[in-house]
């Protein structure tokens, strides 16, 4: 008589599992996908309307990716964007549970404000717009670099800033309630906060010390004029040094958003060139003077824009301006 065979006891998990670096960045790549897919329609249905905001327009992308992350990521979503729940990720606290919608809101928040505000550039002038540049500076190198630091570097739990602040894991996802049995130390929140602090006294210093730099060198004037051109939103000025056999030289080009119909952009090109022929120290001298009109609409978690390049010596523009 054959001896019986011992039964085979299958064993459940006790504890969840932390979710590898590569499976989060790949569901994050599709979550931004799906965010655009979301944007995108808006814009096209009301990007003549945004566009007058300019780039600020990009911090509407909040009342798209927030609710999107928040409400999915939270008890009401099980734990589960659309990234996550294709690449079998949840979103739970330390005992195995969905979060609330408030930390999963915050969390979201936290995600989301270092990218909308990246690339942000507002119309004011003097202490205001410092201090709006410091405070971009600060969210985007500082609480944005923690955040993508702490992900690639607190192992094993993989713990960004926004869930070591809300007290989140990301963990593949399994049962419901499986506590988490390891916890990141206090080092990545000291690390995060120097950081922080670091970036922070670096914007400081450079408004301090180095002016120039958090107003790109550009004189209140010139500012003021292109500020007062109908449909221009905000201005960038790049200066690029040449080198030719009889010396160096300046290239001068700006770089405006403009709101205004497609039929005006020339006219909006020769007033800003009229702005800096007179105002920019170095336009009148530079061998060509280039203007580039940005035209559309950029709400941050989708951007469709229009680029015209207008390039001229100096001669030339002051004969358009009949000067």
């Amino acid at each position: 008589m054959e001896p019986l065979a011992e039964p085979v006891l299958e064993t459940q998990p006790v504890a969840a599992r932390f979710a590898g670096l590569w499976r989060r960045l790949a569901a994050w790549l599709v979550d931004t996908l799906v965010l655009a897919a979301i944007g995108f329609p808006l814009g096209l249905l009301l990007g003549e309307r945004f566009a007058p905001i300019g780039t600020p327009a990009r911090l509407l992308g909040l009342l798209v990716a927030v609710p999107y992350l928040g409400i999915l990521g939270s008890e009401i979503g099980n734990g589960q964007t659309l990234g996550k729940r294709l690449l079998r990720l949840r979103v739970v606290d330390a005992d195995g549970r969905c979060l609330p919608a408030s930390r999963a809101f915050v969390r979201a928040l936290l995600i989301s404000l270092p990218g909308m505000i990246n690339g942000v550039t507002f119309r004011l002038s003097g202490p205001v717009a410092v201090a709006a540049l410091w405070v971009t500076g600060v969210l985007v190198l500082g609480l944005g670099g923690a955040t993508l630091g702490t992900v690639l570097l607190n192992r094993p739990t993989r713990q960004g800033l926004h869930d070591l602040l809300v007290g989140s894991y990301v963990v593949e996802a399994g049962r419901v309630g499986l506590p988490v049995t390891a916890s990141s130390s206090r080092r990545p929140m000291i690390a995060s906060a120097v950081w922080i602090a670091l970036v922070a006294a670096g914007a400081t210093a450079m408004v301090v010390w180095v002016p120039a730099l958090t107003a790109n060198g550009l004189p209140p004037v010139l500012l003021e004029r292109v500020a007062s051109i109908p449909g221009v939103n905000s201005m960038e000025v790049k200066t690029v040094t040449t080198w030719r056999a009889g010396g160096t030289s300046k290239v001068v080009a700006g770089v405006v958003c403009y709101a205004g119909a497609p039929e005006d952009v020339p006219e909006a090109a020769r007033q800003v060139a009229a702005a800096l022929l007179e105002h920019h120290p170095d336009a009148a001298s530079a061998p060509t003077v280039g203007v580039t009109v940005v035209r559309g609409w950029d709400v941050g978690v989708a951007r469709l824009t229009h680029d015209q390049n207008f390039v001229h010596t100096p001669e030339q523009w002051r004969a358009e301006l009949g000067r």
